[in-house]
């Protein structure tokens, strides 16, 4: 060891007599102590646990609205030509696949308000979206739906805040928006 250093060891013993007589002495710093550790490691726990619901939550949102497609074909201003799709089926039908058309809408129903227009072809989303096979189950008359011509699902909480019924008509115009977004 070198000349001038000094090193010093604490026994045991010396360092668990004097923890134990400053905890004696003060308890309640003692359980505030353990107190705030406990409350650390909750919030780090809720928030990881928040996380994690929320990260799952918009996963869940998202694969409702895109599906579990991995890629996607999208067009220019103009869209893309209706013969792409089939184009697509008849070249590679080992490929799944399945048109989708979006586009915002007004109704004179609710001026001002712009609602989203997805248009999916039910037989070709099963690989994509597994939830559009229960509706036939939830009330909705599937065969009346896919035979009248501008037929459209509404959410229940939607048609109630335009006051439609099931049957009502009601008209939306997509055509309006792209022309002005031009």
């Amino acid at each position: 060891m070198a000349p001038g250093w000094a090193v010093s060891v604490l026994r045991p013993s010396l360092l668990a007599r004097s923890s134990l007589r400053t905890l004696t002495r003060h308890p309640w710093q003692l359980v505030l102590a353990v107190l705030g550790v406990a409350l650390g490691v909750a919030v780090v726990v809720a928030i990881q646990l928040a996380n994690g619901s929320s990260r799952r939550a918009f996963a869940l949102s998202t694969e409702a609205v895109s599906g579990r497609a991995t890629h996607q074909i999208v067009g220019g201003p103009e869209g893309l030509p209706g013969e792409l799709f089939t184009r697509l089926r008849r070249e590679v039908p080992a490929l799944p696949a399945a048109p989708v058309v979006e586009a915002w809408a007004s109704t004179p129903a609710a001026p001002g308000r712009l609602f989203r227009l997805l248009g999916l072809d039910p037989f070709a989303e099963a690989p994509f979206r597994p939830h559009l096979a229960g509706v036939g189950t939830t009330g909705v008359d599937l065969a009346t739906f896919m035979t009248r011509p501008g037929a459209v699902l509404l959410a229940g909480e939607t048609a109630a805040e335009l006051g439609l019924a099931v049957g009502d008509r009601v008209h939306f115009d997509a055509q309006a928006l792209i022309a002005q977004a031009r």
